[in-house]
């Protein structure tokens, strides 16, 4: 039985001191989404229709930050493509990861995806709150590269619908990170490993992407504009992906108000980027992971 000890008197106010970990090792007070479908609480059974929720799970701090129940703090799927021989295949890999192939031969004409949303509750608040500090990180691996003409998907984005590339909090385009050190208005640091697009990495790479932002770009997304993030073909950078884009597993990401947990986007991304490197390394919970090959989707 565990025991719990009570300072009386005591009071911490120091905002970086030592904390007990609950459930994963980048929680902090300002954890507002952890999606990973290989921990403990963000498990979920193969791959839920469209309206169906995808557990956070980092649940239990996000409802304190947002103020609303822990369910209120799921992952919500927004839509969800048939698999078509020739399109499309949608699958869960062996160690959790969600999985899409999309054709490059020609067969594509119309959009192909798994597509999923940060909650409500998550997306209202960060567009409400400008003036703070978000970390976001996504892990992913691409299966088969995109070819030279294609559009680079963002697979995690916040953007404006109507003008994604123009007005925005954050895309990864193409896996690289918007905005950039180009944008030093809005732009708190960022990091993709490896650094070249989605069409100039190796078949079969693991790559991270993380970045940290103050405001938006352009008039920035609003109303009811996602905070999205899927596999596939889809959104503005939809129809000028097919039969061209990337496929990719979608393993992890995270968003994180750095104002509420007072960590810097180096402090955050540190412990993050050292998390992604043991996760895949001999023994990590992603190394050794099975998948259909994009190649039987030519």
């Amino acid at each position: 039985m565990g025991k719990l000890l009570r300072l009386h008197g005591v009071s911490l106010t120091d905002a970086m001191a030592p904390k007990i970990i609950t459930r994963d090792k980048i929680e902090s007070i300002g954890s507002l989404m952890l999606f990973d479908g290989n921990h403990q609480f963000g498990q979920f059974n193969g791959l839920p229709a469209a309206g169906a929720d995808i557990p956070n799970a980092l649940s239990n701090i996000a409802a304190g930050v947002l103020g609303v129940n822990e369910a209120q703090t799921a992952l919500k799927v927004l839509a969800v493509s048939a698999d078509a021989p020739t399109v499309f295949k949608k699958e869960r890999t062996l160690k959790g990861g969600i999985h899409g192939i999309v054709t490059q031969s020609g067969a594509q004409v119309s959009a192909q995806m798994y597509f999923m949303c940060a909650a409500d509750a998550v997306r209202n608040y960060v567009r409400d709150n400008p003036g703070h500090n978000f970390y976001f990180s996504l892990w992913q691996r691409i299966t088969r590269k995109a070819l030279a003409s294609a559009a680079s998907q963002a697979p995690f984005y916040f953007t404006n619908g109507v003008s994604a590339t123009s007005n925005y909090r954050f895309h990864m385009q193409g896996g690289q990170p918007f905005p950039s050190s180009t944008s030093p208005t809005v732009w708190k640091g960022s990091k993709t490993v490896p650094a070249a697009s989605d069409k100039d990495v190796a078949n079969d790479t693991n790559r991270f992407t993380s970045l940290a932002v103050q405001g938006d770009s352009g008039n920035g997304p609003v109303g009811a504009d996602p905070i999205a993030l899927g596999v596939g073909t889809y959104s503005a950078w939809n129809a000028l992906n097919y039969n061209a884009g990337a496929s990719r597993i979608i393993y992890r990401a995270y968003i994180e108000d750095l104002t509420i947990s007072g960590r810097t986007y180096a402090e955050v991304e540190a412990i993050d980027y050292a998390l992604y490197q043991e996760a895949f390394a001999p023994g990590g919970k992603f190394y050794g992971d099975t998948y259909t090959a994009p190649s039987t989707l030519p």
